[in-house]
């Protein structure tokens, strides 16, 4: 049943208890964007913690003198965390709440975050990175499930929007962890210092965020709008089976990439930290293209705006490692990579898999895309690693961004036509 919070709606909150799902974008209210904007906040310093480990790898691999191997393990160790929170978060986020869980997601990849830096050696660390994606984990079902059973009519853009903003974290975190160190010569500093602002966020989406908001729809699928033609559908069918193929296989391409990118470009290119930051940060800066990706999933066929997205991971990977000498054409490259990643092949997954099932589903079915996504990515910078140790940098990261992507491309094969219905 719907939290008894729901109804006890002030009059003022009129405009949040309605599902936006037949509003057009220009109807939608300020106090409704503001919302999204804070929630959007969250994940902002979700991906500042997330892509700041990258740049601080090489520093925290001398300081506890790790193997390749063992580095490449404790850079994507978190996806296991946030792979193994995936289910069981979407199913407390439809089950208890989905602001419950935000909260207590912030809470636990914050702290994590912070720990990090006073690890003494690497089984401590490996947990606290574990615990970090657990929080992480947690935070992305409840999110894209609240925001995504508001916005019905523009959930690729609403989901965008979020997908934008860890793209601006993306930029950002590596950026200033990057300048920060090169400073202080001190790595834990950045660490502790997200590890505080993700608290601080904590306290705005409790003060700033109703519980009106975040659970439209939560246990009564008639809530959302009809127009999407879902109502009914099984959680598991043959569009949400080959959508999480999609995201095993973006998933664990990207992930073995962005864990060890900056590595490659410090130790093989010789970039300093703060030039790799610049490299990494841009992926993020991509991200941003998400709102355009998700304006254009709510109007077309999202089957195959996955194929382009897949075949321009495979182009790009094979241009960063195979062409990609200076500074300046990494920017590019990497940025254009975060447009074809996070601008649609995660927004467009993310939409279609809500649009493929039950409303009451939708915590469950978001819960599985981040199981899907990041459970095998866990494995992905051991598997980079082991492939550059044998046949160099440049054939690892081809085979990485092409080999794998390939994979979802048979998957989108698979599904077939989408029927009518399936867009906005």
């Amino acid at each position: 049943m719907p939290s008894p919070d729901l109804t006890k709606l002030s009059r003022n909150d009129s405009t949040i208890q309605q599902n936006s799902g037949g509003l057009k974008l220009s109807e939608l209210s300020g106090r409704v964007l503001f919302f999204l904007l804070v929630l959007d906040l969250s994940y902002f310093i979700n991906a500042m913690d997330r892509q700041v480990f990258a740049v601080l790898l090489p520093d925290i691999k001398a300081a506890y003198g790790l193997t390749g191997g063992e580095a490449g393990i404790i850079a994507t160790i978190f996806t296991l965390g946030m792979g193994l929170a995936g289910v069981p978060a979407g199913y407390l986020a439809d089950r208890f709440g989905r602001k419950k869980v935000v909260l207590i997601s912030l809470l636990i990849f914050s702290v994590s975050c912070a720990l990090q830096s006073v690890a003494a050696g690497t089984l401590d660390m490996a947990l606290w990175r574990i615990l970090s994606g657990v929080g992480e984990g947690m935070q992305v079902a409840a999110l894209f499930a609240a925001v995504g059973a508001y916005f019905t009519r523009h959930r690729g853009l609403a989901l965008g929007s979020i997908s934008a903003a860890f793209g601006l974290g993306g930029f950002t975190g590596p950026l200033l962890g990057g300048a920060i160190v090169s400073a202080t010569g001190d790595w834990r500093i950045p660490l502790i210092l997200f590890g505080v602002i993700g608290i601080l966020i904590l306290f705005l989406v409790l003060a700033l965020v109703p519980k009106s908001f975040t659970e439209v729809g939560r246990g009564d699928s008639s809530s959302s709008s009809s127009s999407e033609m879902t109502t009914g559908l099984r959680f598991f069918n043959r569009r949400v089976l080959c959508c999480v193929v999609v995201a095993i296989a973006g998933g664990f391409a990207i992930y073995g990439y962005l864990g060890l990118y900056p590595t490659y470009l410090r130790e093989t290119l010789g970039f300093t930290p703060a030039e790799a930051g610049w490299a990494a940060s841009m992926f993020g800066i991509g991200a941003l293209g998400a709102l355009v990706g998700g304006a254009i999933a709510d109007r077309v066929d999202q089957r195959l705006l996955n194929v382009v997205g897949l075949l321009s991971i495979m182009v790009l990977g094979v241009a960063i490692f195979g062409f990609a000498a200076s500074l300046a054409v990494h920017m590019i490259f990497s940025a254009l990579l975060g447009v074809a990643f996070s601008g649609v092949l995660i927004t467009n997954t993310s939409a279609l898999m809500q649009r493929s099932v039950d409303p009451k589903y939708l915590g469950r079915v978001s819960g599985l895309m981040i199981a899907a996504m990041y459970i095998p990515a866990s494995a992905s910078g051991y598997f980079v690693t082991f492939m550059q140790s044998n046949v160099g940098w440049q054939t690892a990261g081809i085979i990485q961004l092409t080999l794998i992507p390939a994979i979802g491309l048979i998957a989108m094969a698979a599904m077939g036509k989408l029927p009518a219905g399936s867009k906005s």
